[in-house]
């Protein structure tokens, strides 16, 4: 799937879950897959906020969210947090 045919999609509000550190700590971060392969697998990750659902939102492909979450914390570091 293209990039850009990621932001065709925006998942309902009642597909969007959040982390369970998102829970515990009051943020406010969604997320959902975006569509999903003949066996399961999203094909995109939507990444939105669940205070204002209305938002765009971002996306991501399989790739990126992955190579994010696996570096979140050199990204974390980077921030300072």
């Amino acid at each position: 799937m293209k990039k850009q045919n990621l932001y065709d999609i925006t998942p309902p509000v009642e597909e969007r879950f959040k982390s369970p550190l998102s829970e515990a700590n009051g943020s406010c971060v969604d997320f959902a897959a975006t569509g999903r392969d003949a066996s399961g697998v999203a094909t995109g990750v939507f990444v939105g906020d669940s205070m204002n659902p209305g938002l765009l939102g971002l996306r991501f492909t399989p790739e990126e969210f992955t190579a994010m979450a696996d570096g979140i914390a050199a990204i974390r570091k980077q921030l300072g947090l």
